[in-house]
């Protein structure tokens, strides 16, 4: 008969710690909180990329049109008179 009784007892208070197959553990929760770190880094490196992008494009936009205002002074410049040179050699008196 204690036989009997201790064995319900054990069986209930083991049905009793495994009542709740779902719960989650302190490693669980702390795994949870690193993945939604690292999805939170994740999305904010995504932005800094794009951003980064965009800034990249607007860099060379503004390089090309630099460099055409300074093809078309060289282009109307060309018809001038360049000036004399301080490095040309200098006449020789004879």
């Amino acid at each position: 008969m204690n036989r009997l009784i201790i064995s319900g007892i054990l069986l209930s208070l083991a049905v009793a710690c495994h009542k709740n197959k779902d719960a989650e553990g302190p490693m669980e929760r702390a795994g949870k909180h690193v993945d939604n770190a690292a999805e939170k880094t994740k999305e904010g490196l995504q932005k800094a990329a794009e951003k980064t992008d965009e800034a990249a494009h607007k860099a060379v936009h503004a390089t090309g049109e630099a460099f055409e205002k300074a093809g078309q002074k060289l282009k109307s410049n060309s018809g001038a008179t360049p000036a004399p040179s301080s490095s040309a050699e200098p006449k020789k008196s004879e």
